[in-house]
C-alpha cells in the first residue's frame, strides 16, 4: 500500500512538472539591433571647362561675343551622378530667349530684318556616345529632334529657335559615379547676312537625372 502510495505521489509529481513547463531545458536569447533605412542620393553635378564640379548650374559655357556669318562656336558640359543611386534616364531641356535688334543700323546699311536664333544653327549634339543629330535618310532618328524640326521649317536642320522648349527624353542614364558629357557645335552660315547684326540670343539647358525612365522634366 505505501509503495502505490508512493508511486502515486510520484506521477502526480511528473504531471505537475509537465503541465507547469518547469523542465530546466536550456535556453538564450539575443536581438538583432541597429536595423536603420537610410535613403540614398540621386546627385546631379555640373562641370564645364576645367572647373569643378558643381550644383546650381554653370554658366557660359559655349557662345560667345562679336560673333558674324563663318563663325563657329560650341561647349562642352560634363554630367556626374555624385550621388550613390544610379540614374536611370537623363532629359535635357532648351530654352531660348532672343533679342532682335530690329531697330540696329550699321553704318547706314539699310538690312532686311532677321532674328539671329532663326539662323544659329546647331551642327552637332552629342550625349555620350549618343548623336542626337544623326540622320536616318534624311530624317533625324532622335524623335524629339524630328518634332523640333517639322514643327519649324522641316528643312532636315535643327536652328535654335526650333530647340526653344524642346525636351529631348528619355537618354542613356548615368550610374552612380559615373559622367557623361554633353557637346554642342554652334554655327552661323556665311549667307546669314546683315540682318542679325547686334541680335542676342539667350540659351539656357537644363538636365535631368531620373532614378526611374518614367520621370521627365516636365512632369
Amino acid at each position: 500500500m505505501k509503495k502505490i502510495f508512493s508511486l502515486s505521489i510520484t506521477a502526480l509529481m511528473i504531471i505537475g512538472l509537465v503541465i507547469g513547463g518547469t523542465w530546466a531545458y536550456f535556453s538564450d536569447a539575443e536581438t538583432s539591433t541597429d536595423n536603420i533605412f537610410t535613403a540614398g542620393i540621386l546627385d546631379l553635378k555640373l562641370k564645364d571647362g576645367l572647373g569643378d564640379f558643381v550644383d546650381g548650374g554653370v554658366t557660359g559655357s559655349f557662345g560667345g561675343d562679336d560673333l558674324a556669318p563663318g563663325d563657329i562656336k560650341d561647349g562642352t558640359v560634363t554630367l556626374k551622378n555624385a550621388g550613390n543611386v544610379d540614374g536611370a534616364s537623363v532629359d535635357i531641356k532648351f530654352e531660348v530667349d532672343y533679342t532682335n535688334e530690329d531697330d540696329y543700323d550699321y553704318l547706314g546699311i539699310d538690312k532686311t530684318d532677321i532674328d539671329a536664333a532663326t539662323w544659329l544653327e546647331i551642327t552637332k549634339l552629342t550625349y555620350g556616345a549618343v548623336d542626337l543629330l544623326d540622320k536616318d535618310s534624311g530624317a533625324f532618328v532622335n524623335l524629339d529632334i524630328k518634332a523640333a524640326d517639322v514643327a519649324g521649317n522641316n528643312d532636315g536642320k535643327i536652328t535654335m529657335d526650333e530647340l526653344n522648349g524642346v525636351i529631348i527624353k528619355g537618354l542613356a542614364g548615368i550610374d552612380k559615379g559615373d559622367e557623361k558629357d554633353f557637346y554642342i557645335e554652334v554655327s552661323i552660315p556665311t549667307a546669314t547676312g546683315n540682318g542679325i547684326q547686334g541680335d542676342v540670343v539667350d540659351v539656357t539647358v537644363t538636365f535631368g537625372l531620373f532614378q526611374n525612365s518614367g520621370q521627365h522634366l516636365d512632369d
